[in-house]
C-alpha cells in the first residue's frame, strides 16, 4: 500500500486519540477507587466525600455529584475549606512544630474531653499520635445511606452538612446546643457523619468503622456516688444521684493517610462525663487511667472541670496526662500551679465571653502579666469574634517530677468561684 502523507497524518492522530483515551481511562480507575483497594470502606470513603464536597470514588455515586445542589454543596464547602486551611490550618502547623512539636508529646494516645466530632483540631496539632480518644454527649450516629435517598433527601442532607459544619469552620468549635439540633435530623444524625467529613477533607482515608467496647477486668475504683453525695461542696442535684443523661456507647474509626501505610484511630464514647455519670460506669474511668501518659486537648469545655460535678473526670485526666493543652475552659490553672506542673502561655487571656464571665481566674490573668506572651497566630477557644481578634489564648501544661496529682476532693480555691454550668455541655 501506498503510504501518504495523509495516511501518516491520520495515524499520529488515531495514535494520538488512543493515547489520551489511555491517560484519560487511568485517570478515572484512579479517581474511582474500588473495594480493592479500601476493603469493605469504598462506599464509607465515597460517602465521606460526597458529604464533604469532593469527587466520590464510587461509581453509583457520580449522578450524585452531577446535581446542581451537590455542585453547590462543593463550591461553598471547598470556600469554607480553603479558608481554614489558610487561616487556621497553616498557621496551627507552624507554631505547633516550634511550640510544641511535630510528633506526639507523651505517649502515643491523645485524649480529648468534651471533643464532640472535633478531629480537626486533634489531628492538626498531634498528628504524630496514633490513638485519638474522644468523648461528649454527642450521639454516635452513622453514615447516611446515600444510595437510599432520593433527589429531595440528598439535597437536605448536603444543607445539614453546611449548617453542621459552619461553627467549626467560622469558629473554630462545636457549640453545644446547636449540635443537639444540628446531629439529630433525619438525613444527618450523630458524630459520625462529621468525622468522616473531616477526615476526607484532611486526605484521610477510612479503613473500617465499628462499635467500640471497653475490655472486661477495668476495675479500678472511682469516687463513690455516697461520698459524693456527702460531701459539703457537692450541689444538691448532684447528691439527689438521677439517671445518666447517656448510656455508655462508643465507635472505632481507623484511618490512615492517603500517602502513608500507618494505621491510626478514633475512639468516639458517648457518655455522660459527670461525677454522677461516671458512677454508673466506672469502666470507662478506669480505661481512661489504663491510657497515661497521655497527651491531652481540652478547648471551648464549657468550664466543666472547674465545677463541683466533674471532680472524678478532673482528678482523671490530672492523674493521665503527661502533657496538657488547653484553654482556660479545661482544668483550672490554680490546680496546674499547685500541682507543680510547668506551664507555660500562649496568646492573650481575657475576661471569658458570656456567660461564662465568672469563670475568670485572676492567678492565671497575673500569670500572664508575668509572662508576657506574644500573640496566638490563629484562633483557639471561645475568645474569637474575627480572623483580626487576636484574643485566643493557649495553655501548655508539662508534668514534672515535682507534679503533684489533685487530691480526690481538691482546695476550694482550685475551683473557679463562677456559677459553672453543671449541665454538661458537648464538643470542643
Amino acid at each position: 500500500m501506498l503510504i501518504t502523507k495523509k495516511h501518516v497524518r491520520s495515524f499520529f492522530r488515531l495514535a494520538f486519540c488512543v493515547a489520551i483515551a489511555t491517560v484519560s481511562n487511568a485517570a478515572i480507575s484512579q479517581s474511582l477507587r474500588s473495594d480493592q483497594d479500601l476493603g469493605a470502606q469504598w462506599r464509607v470513603n465515597s460517602t465521606a466525600r460526597l458529604m464533604a464536597g469532593l469527587s466520590p470514588w464510587l461509581p453509583s455515586h457520580l449522578e450524585f455529584s452531577r446535581s446542581d445542589a451537590w455542585k453547590e454543596h462543593s463550591g461553598a464547602m471547598q470556600r469554607a475549606w480553603v479558608q481554614l486551611n489558610a487561616k487556621r490550618v497553616k498557621p496551627m502547623t507552624a507554631w505547633r512544630d516550634t511550640a510544641i512539636s511535630p510528633t506526639c508529646p507523651v505517649g502515643k494516645t491523645l485524649l480529648y474531653p468534651f471533643s464532640g466530632p472535633d478531629f480537626f483540631n486533634a489531628y492538626w496539632l498531634f498528628p504524630d499520635c496514633e490513638a485519638f480518644v474522644m468523648f461528649g454527649l454527642e450521639h454516635i450516629g452513622e453514615l447516611p445511606n446515600i444510595e437510599g435517598m432520593n433527589e429531595r433527601q440528598i439535597a437536605r442532607l448536603m444543607t445539614d452538612v453546611r449548617v453542621a459544619t459552619s461553627d467549626l469552620f467560622d469558629r473554630n468549635y462545636f457549640i453545644t446546643e446547636n449540635m443537639a439540633r444540628q446531629l439529630r435530623t433525619p438525613q444527618l444524625g450523630g458524630v459520625v457523619p462529621l468525622l468522616a467529613i473531616e477526615m476526607a477533607l484532611a486526605g484521610m482515608d477510612i479503613l473500617r468503622i465499628v462499635p467500640y467496647e471497653i475490655s472486661a477486668g477495668f476495675t479500678v475504683p472511682v469516687i463513690p456516688a455516697d461520698a459524693l453525695a456527702s460531701n459539703p461542696d457537692t450541689p444538691q442535684e448532684a447528691a439527689a444521684r438521677p439517671r445518666p443523661l447517656r448510656q455508655l456507647k462508643a465507635v472505632s474509626i481507623e484511618f490512615r493517610s492517603s500517602d502513608s501505610t500507618k494505621l491510626k484511630r478514633v475512639i468516639y464514647f458517648s457518655v455522660d462525663a459527670t461525677d454522677n455519670g461516671l458512677a454508673k460506669y466506672p469502666q470507662f474511668v478506669s480505661y481512661l487511667r489504663s491510657l497515661g501518659p497521655t497527651t491531652t486537648l481540652l478547648k471551648s469545655a464549657s468550664y466543666l472541670l472547674h465545677s463541683r460535678n466533674f471532680r472524678q473526670l478532673r482528678k482523671t485526666v490530672l492523674d493521665v496526662s503527661g502533657y496538657l493543652v488547653q484553654d482556660d475552659s479545661g482544668v483550672p490553672y490554680g490546680a496546674l500551679a499547685a500541682g507543680g506542673w510547668d506551664v507555660r502561655l500562649h496568646g492573650n487571656y481575657t475576661v471569658p465571653i458570656p456567660p461564662f464571665e465568672g469563670a475568670f481566674q485572676p492567678a492565671l490573668a497575673s500569670a500572664y502579666k508575668a509572662q508576657h506572651p506574644d500573640p496566638l497566630p490563629f484562633s483557639f477557644g471561645y475568645n474569637f469574634r474575627d480572623q483580626r481578634d487576636q484574643r485566643s489564648h493557649l495553655i501548655i501544661g508539662i508534668r514534672t517530677q515535682r507534679t503533684q496529682t489533685a487530691a480526690a476532693n481538691p482546695e476550694r480555691q482550685v475551683f473557679s468561684r463562677a456559677k459553672a454550668k453543671t449541665r454538661q455541655r458537648g464538643g470542643a
